[in-house]
């Protein structure tokens, strides 16, 4: 029988496709660490990150998804090197501001598949927390908001998690934090780092500030902790106070 998350959508093929669900290709470094699943942190080859997890039909229909991470890293990618330069420059006052315009909607839509697929492999005797049901069958609602046929509720989807002042450094790792509900044991999303910036993925459909989710180790949102900035609009960055780029997310 085809195993596929996607089975709700319909249409289903009966070939068995291998999904990539985080492509080697996007990362400069070829491990991502993950956290949250286990008593301990562990670290694991990008390289065997794939599943027969969705039919031939379904996995096909995602290849845009992937397409544009790829540009969205490379933006990232060139951000820190232009940043790195300029960095060396005297005269920073006479510098043209450097900015990029990269999809939010594919980028909340490619990081969500790449939670789906790491938990079906991962998450082995655990479930989802708005249905109770395993890995393998995701809500409705996060399918459809994967596949580009509902887009998310807010508050389920893509945070942007920041401190005040906050420095951002090329990271060639990826940290993975899943997220459990208190309660129910069930998955509500996952914090996701990269590159240097960190995110929040928020599916458990409550309102999350009432569940007192931790961003990362140490850090809670809030007055008192890190922020969230849903669908974020605009990342600025500067060197010494001076604006040197900036990066939008088209939403």
């Amino acid at each position: 029988m085809v195993k596929c998350w996607a089975k709700t959508l319909g249409e289903c093929s009966d070939i068995q496709s291998r999904e990539h669900y985080l492509s080697k290709g996007l990362w400069e470094g070829d491990t991502i660490t993950v956290k949250g699943l286990w008593k301990e942190e562990r670290t694991v080859g990008l390289s065997s990150l794939t599943a027969k997890n969705l039919c031939k039909t379904h996995n096909e229909l995602l290849s845009p998804l992937d397409s544009e991470a790829k540009k969205i890293f490379n933006t990232i990618s060139e951000l820190y090197r232009l940043h790195a330069v300029r960095l060396k420059l005297k005269r920073r006052k006479f510098w043209t501001v450097q900015r990029y315009l990269v999809n939010g909607i594919f980028f909340e839509r490619w990081a969500v598949k790449f939670i789906v697929g790491f938990f079906y492999v991962f998450g082995k005797n655990r479930h989802w927390h708005l249905t109770q049901t395993g890995p393998l069958e995701p809500p409705s609602e996060i399918v459809d908001a994967i596949f580009g046929h509902k887009p998310f509720k807010k508050p389920m989807g893509l945070y942007l998690a920041y401190d005040i002042g906050d420095r951002h450094y090329p990271d060639e790792g990826v940290n993975l934090a899943p997220l459990f509900h208190p309660d129910s044991s069930g998955l509500v999303g996952a914090n996701l780092e990269f590159r240097g910036l960190r995110f929040l993925l928020w599916l458990g459909g409550d309102d999350l500030s009432t569940l007192n989710v931790p961003i990362s180790e140490g850090r809670i949102f809030g007055p008192n902790g890190s922020e969230l900035m849903y669908h974020p609009k605009d990342g600025r960055f500067t060197i010494s106070k001076i604006l040197s780029q900036v990066l939008t997310f088209d939403w």
